[in-house]
């Protein structure tokens, strides 16, 4: 009787014809025909090199090629935009670098968004337990509410430090930022003192105008450059806004106060472990941007709307 405990696993020759479609002639062959054609389909590479469809996968796994869909992206940047993301990030990353938490924690960070009465949850967030017999649950297409609500936040690792909704039948100018900014102003010598406040902001009009020029020298801001299109060095892009929307996606609110009342208590949920977490992921995304040349650093920002207005407030002793 055998002895399982030595029993030989390993293959035994057998006569046969050798399987030769995975040689390193047929690799050579399929990886031209993908530097040829990058959308090329496995089976029109079967046709080709007259082997079977399921060799044609395995060949591509050996040589390591994936199919992957394109990513949007919020702007095709030109080399100036990238080098001088390039250039930002190595700066701020070498002040985090030296000046560690004690850098962050003198950054206050803010952004300024629309928030719908009712977004439609999606499809994700709608999964729920089923019996295998049970029929699968629909989901009908809907639309974001009409009425909304222009959210503008300001947080910083410890805390949000302001929270400001726009009036209705108002629109953000130089006049209504400048009011933002006071307050922000107030705000910050009461929860801790600064000598010295350096806002960074975006090129929008509000934040560009002579007013606005005028109004944060006399609030004593001063303003370092800040890349265009790049939401993925803004974490409230990346991190506090979309957390946010997420929380909200599914609910119901029939009025702006209602919709307010529930954005400042999930404001005020918020532990110091999670706004940590945003600043610890921008230092990886200025990291990032450094490896990639300037480019777009990869998350869940190219979900955002374009128009929506990113703003930095870095707060030095």
């Amino acid at each position: 009787m055998e002895n399982w405990g030595q029993a030989d696993l390993s293959d035994k020759t057998r006569s046969g014809r050798p399987v030769t479609e995975s040689d390193h002639l047929h690799q050579d062959r399929v990886k031209k025909l993908i530097h040829r054609n990058h959308r090329i389909e496995q089976k029109e590479t079967a046709v080709a090199l007259g082997i079977s469809k399921e060799r044609v996968g395995h060949i591509i796994g050996v040589l390591g090629f994936r199919k992957v869909c394109a990513r949007w992206v919020l702007r095709m940047l030109s080399d100036e935009m990238k080098v001088e993301r390039v250039c930002i990030s190595q700066e701020f990353l070498e002040r985090s670098k030296k000046g560690g938490e004690d850098f962050l924690i003198n950054i206050i960070t803010g952004d300024e968004a629309w928030v719908h009465h009712y977004d439609p949850a999606n499809k994700r967030q709608s999964m729920e337990y089923r019996h295998k017999e049970t029929p699968q649950p629909k989901k009908f297409k809907t639309q974001a509410s009409a009425g909304k609500v222009m959210l503008t936040v300001f947080w910083n690792l410890e805390r949000v430090a302001l929270a400001d909704f726009l009036e209705k039948e108002t629109t953000i100018n130089s006049q209504h930022y400048i009011e933002t900014l006071t307050a922000l102003k107030r705000r910050i010598k009461w929860v801790r003192k600064r000598n010295e406040t350096l806002l960074q902001h975006d090129n929008a009009r509000p934040h560009t105008s002579a007013a606005t020029r005028d109004a944060i020298q006399r609030l004593d801001f001063s303003v370092p450059p800040h890349p265009p299109y790049s939401p993925d060095l803004a974490q409230s892009d990346f991190h506090l806004l979309p957390k946010l929307k997420e929380y909200l996606k599914g609910q119901h609110f029939s009025c702006d106060e209602e919709l307010k009342s529930a954005m400042r208590k999930w404001f005020q949920k918020q532990n110091t472990d999670f706004l940590k977490d945003g600043f610890q992921k921008l230092v990886q995304h200025w990291q990032k941007c450094i490896e990639v040349h300037g480019d777009f650093v990869k998350n869940n920002y190219a979900t955002l709307k374009i128009n929506d207005v990113g703003i930095f407030l870095f707060l030095f002793h």
